[in-house]
């Protein structure tokens, strides 16, 4: 049996300038996926990952490198530094989102690791890019090759198009761009308005992924729930008219009701 991973400083990060992608980890199950991704994209887009270690809470069953050992059988060049964090999760996640590119965390973890005790607070204060990961396997490991950008006529349309754009171009994938708006409720933005647009935000970045643009007459929540055939959904966080600083009902749902990872982004 080969021994565990060292718990510090695992793989020495090269001496480069590049992205880095951190990662939040704690053994379970959607930590295990959430590590899994975190690295696959790392590699493909050249940046080094960083793994906040739980420290709490981690059930004495769970190997005590928490599938590191795995991550560096699989990627023996990717520049890789583990640290571990407090008693306060959320607080060593937040202050590493601020020097990250992208932050990614498993929709649940052991016990309190869960949406309501982590990821929302996470996703509230975070200072980068979310993904949070969750679904159907098949999506989770990139199988359907499309991303899903959901548009809803606000000032954010232009950056979820973007990083849409930029995860489906680094995946091969096509693009699908998505605007959800019931046809018997008044909508703010007239709904063929906002698609146009969106075609023309999306002709502006110059890129070569294909996209198609959709009209979908449901309810936002509606469509994430049926995003079966994508990898990944593309969200704006919004914010909660109830609830100062929370994220919008739609990221909500997609948090709670997506049958692939989220890309949450600010």
């Amino acid at each position: 049996m080969p021994a565990a991973a060292p718990l510090h400083d695992v793989r020495p990060a090269e001496t480069r300038t590049a992205e880095v992608v951190t990662v939040g980890a704690d053994g379970s199950y959607w930590g295990g996926m959430a590590l899994d991704w975190a690295a696959r994209h790392a590699w493909l887009h050249g940046a080094s990952l960083q793994v906040l270690r739980a420290c709490d809470g981690v059930p004495s069953d769970v190997p005590s490198d928490l599938g590191l050992s795995h991550t560096l059988r699989l990627y023996p060049l990717l520049p890789i530094t583990c640290r571990p964090v407090g008693a306060s999760p959320v607080i060593g996640l937040v202050a590493a989102s601020e020097g990250s590119s992208l932050l990614v965390l498993g929709c649940r973890g052991h016990r309190r690791f869960g949406l309501g005790e982590h990821v929302i607070p996470v996703l509230t204060g975070a200072h980068c890019d979310v993904l949070v990961v969750r679904g159907t396997p098949s999506a989770v490991r990139g199988e359907h090759r499309s991303v899903t950008a959901m548009v809803s006529g606000g000032l954010n349309d232009l950056l979820v198009l973007r990083r849409a754009a930029a995860f489906a171009a680094s995946r091969r994938s096509r693009l699908r761009v998505v605007h959800a708006a019931p046809s018997d409720l008044r909508a703010i933005h007239d709904p063929d308005d906002v698609l146009h647009v969106a075609e023309l935000q999306f002709r502006a970045l110059d890129t070569a992924v294909r996209a198609t643009f959709t009209l979908d007459r449901a309810l936002p929540h509606e469509t994430v729930e049926h995003a079966d055939d994508t990898d990944l959904l593309v969200v704006s966080r919004g914010e909660s008219r109830r609830h100062l600083h929370m994220p919008g009902p739609v990221t909500k749902a997609a948090l709670y009701h997506s049958p692939c990872p989220v890309l949450v982004v600010p």
